[in-house]
């Protein structure tokens, strides 16, 4: 090939030669932080001019725009563009927006619908008290399958109706009683297809009622934040018989009504104790349980004949190690347990030299008060220990010299000693000098064990490695 004949196949624009199609599919895989690099294709030359519009993929943000007038008119635009064409994802963020311009969003989720959205993310709130009501014609979509929903108040959802193919819902919202003081009900139960739903936001000083009466629902994750020390009982009413996973995270545990769970595979709560007893007992047929270490009282006091697998999130300094003995007393077919402290993350590495991790909770115990022995036995070695309990994990184990060693290696004593049919114990203590790995290595080493097939693996190297 000759000279010329190069330079020519360098200069011809190769990409703008394909089909709408396939540009319209290559656009439609940008990421939203690349979202404007779509649109401002658009400049590129008159055959770009009206491509973007027809992308699988709509991101619409009012922050991209100078004004409010012209984020309107730039959307009005692509939907009329784009006519009846289909659309995957919707995504549209107007924040801050005003009452007026309710009509106008509506008729957006309305040729959302009508293009047979599958997936839509509606962000809008106004700094009114208007409150935004959805289109009725949400009710009956029957392609949408994702529904992502962030709202500084409760947006209206219609009673009627039964949104036949959402499989996830996803809500956000920030202090909804100062937009709704009269509003104190949250009705999730007009979702018959639902699989998937997380609830996430701040309540404020409000108390509110949860309804989640869901015949499909497959997972549920709550996380509810309150601040300024008012800590208000919220009330769940739980009806899921096809529940598999919760996921609860609250400041202060609201009071939970459980009807219908017990296919429930999976729990993982973090939160206040108070009332765990009681939502305890409401889960007592899941199978891996996640709970913090002021849970353990409580689970303590209950029966679960289901549980094979336990993690306890050590959530203080000072962990009541008698408190696990007793919990592992009513597990008696627990089969893995994992015990990690709260604040224990697997450290990074940077370059080759060694390095030394000391956590805030990890001081040294001559500088903080003399680490004396407060742990204790139990009375009756543990069934689970004697003849279901097969692998136990300690992430975060402190190390010799670190306040709360003595207790933590005595707890590991009686494990191996007691483990009859154990056959693998982890202990995660990353970031120790090479003296103390050393040390921690023989020690361990020597310890009893109850189960010939029993290993001790002591993880000490930086597993992540950081660019």
């Amino acid at each position: 090939m000759d000279l010329d004949s190069k330079r020519q196949a360098i200069a011809e624009d190769r990409i703008s030669a394909l089909p709408d199609a396939i540009l319209c599919h290559i656009l439609s895989y940008f990421e939203p932080e690349y979202r404007k690099c779509a649109v401002r294709t658009c400049i590129l030359s008159k055959r770009w001019k009206n491509i973007w519009p027809y992308v699988l993929n709509l991101y619409l943000n009012y922050e991209d725009f100078s004004s409010s007038a012209d984020f309107i008119a730039f959307v009005d635009r692509a939907l009329l563009i784009r006519d009846s064409l289909s659309i995957q994802k919707f995504h549209l963020h107007f924040n801050g927006c005003q009452a007026e311009d309710f009509p106008r969003i509506g008729s957006w989720i309305r040729s959302a619908i009508r293009c047979k959205v599958i997936e839509l993310y509606l962000s809008v709130d106004s700094d009114r008290e208007d409150m935004f009501e959805l289109p009725e014609s949400l009710l009956t979509c029957e392609t949408l399958m994702v529904w992502k929903l962030w709202s500084n108040y409760i947006i209206k959802i219609p009673k009627a109706g039964c949104y036949p193919s959402l499989k996830s819902l996803d809500v956000e919202f920030m202090y909804p009683s100062l937009f709704n003081p009269d509003n104190d009900v949250m009705d999730f139960s007009q979702f018959p297809a639902l699989e998937y739903l997380r609830i996430n936001g701040y309540l404020g000083i409000k108390s509110f009622n949860f309804i989640i009466s869901v015949p499909e629902l497959k997972t549920l994750r709550i996380s509810l934040s309150q601040e300024n020390g008012r800590y208000n009982v919220h009330n769940f009413y739980i009806n899921a018989p096809q529940l598999e996973r919760l996921d609860v995270q609250e400041d202060f545990l609201s009071n939970y009504v459980f009807v219908n769970t017990t296919s429930l595979v999976e729990a993982n709560i973090h939160s206040s104790a108070k009332r765990a007893r009681k939502f305890l007992a409401g889960i007592s047929s899941v199978k891996c349980l996640t709970i913090s270490s002021s849970f353990s009282v409580a689970c303590s006091a209950a029966a679960f004949d289901n549980l094979r697998e336990l993690k306890v999130v050590l959530e203080m300094d000072y962990f009541k190690w008698s408190l696990l003995t007793k919990v592992l007393g009513k597990l008696s077919n627990l089969e893995s347990l994992v015990v990690e402290h709260e604040r224990y993350e697997t450290p990074c590495h940077h370059g080759d030299s060694e390095l030394v991790i000391e956590l805030d909770e990890c001081k040294e115990a001559k500088e903080v008060f003399a680490d004396v022995l407060r742990w204790s036995p139990p009375e009756f070695v543990p069934n689970c220990l004697l003849s279901h309990l097969k692998t136990i994990c300690i992430k975060g184990f402190k190390g010799k010299g670190f306040f709360g060693y003595q207790d933590e290696k005595e707890v590991v004593k009686y494990l191996l000693k007691n483990g009859q049919v154990l056959q693998r114990m982890t202990i995660y203590s990353p970031g120790l000098s090479r003296s103390a790995e050393e040390a921690l290595h023989e020690e361990f080493s020597t310890l009893e064990r109850d189960s010939n097939t029993c290993q001790i693996e002591l993880v000490t190297e930086i597993a992540c490695w950081c660019p």
